[in-house]
């Protein structure tokens, strides 16, 4: 199995580690991509909480990536959903909920094969990615504007990524401020992200525009 998901995910960048954006020099360890690494489209992390007119739950985009790590090719993932629920710390009920879920949604499909596990049919969740995207593309700015802002892309990506390792440098007094923040005014309310929450600027200064 190891070697199939290795052959599928490849590792370009993993043994060029002379430059600072191989994977090696950004996780430090080489050896957690001894079983391959996972392609995950941002624009997928970036919407899945507002795609229309269903938007996913943490869980179910957390179930939805660990059907893509058995995703080795065109065909559909067919993990059971004993692994899955081993993996994500929940219980084969929990996992099947989610999949109910997103199918009630219209955004996966299951195959039934008898006496083996479930086919998993991704493709209507991208569809709807896909099509969000389009939409939101049609709402930026002109074009001028999109060049001006495109060199500060990777300025918020890495601003991103330094608040969520900077969580672990918050007090316990500032990580129930978080919390609460996020209860009354964050996601939970649909309005504003977590990354919002002014606290994040005594750590990684403050979120670029």
């Amino acid at each position: 199995m190891s070697t199939q998901l290795q052959a599928v995910s490849g590792s370009p960048s993993l043994e060029t580690t002379n430059t600072d954006r191989s994977f090696v020099k950004r996780w430090k360890h080489k050896n957690l991509f001894d079983r391959g690494f996972l392609a995950v489209p941002a624009l997928f992390l970036q919407h899945y909480a507002r795609l229309k007119p269903h938007p996913l739950t943490t869980g179910e985009a957390l179930f939805v990536l660990h059907l893509m790590e058995f995703k080795w090719d065109a065909k559909e993932p067919f993990p059971g959903y004993k692994t899955v629920a081993a993996r994500m710390g929940v219980s084969d009920k929990m996992t099947r909920r989610y999949a109910q879920s997103l199918e009630a949604k219209h955004y996966l499909r299951r195959g039934k094969r008898v006496g083996r596990t479930n086919l998993f049919d991704l493709n209507p969740l991208f569809d709807a990615l896909s099509k969000a995207v389009e939409q939101a593309n049609k709402k930026e700015l002109p074009a001028s504007s999109r060049k001006a802002n495109k060199g500060n892309t990777y300025a918020i990506l890495e601003w991103y990524e330094s608040m969520i390792e900077s969580y672990n440098l918050l007090s316990d007094e500032e990580k129930i401020e978080l919390a609460e923040w996020d209860r009354t005014k964050g996601d939970g309310n649909g309005k504003l992200s977590k990354s919002d929450w002014k606290g994040w600027e005594k750590y990684i200064g403050k979120k670029p525009e």
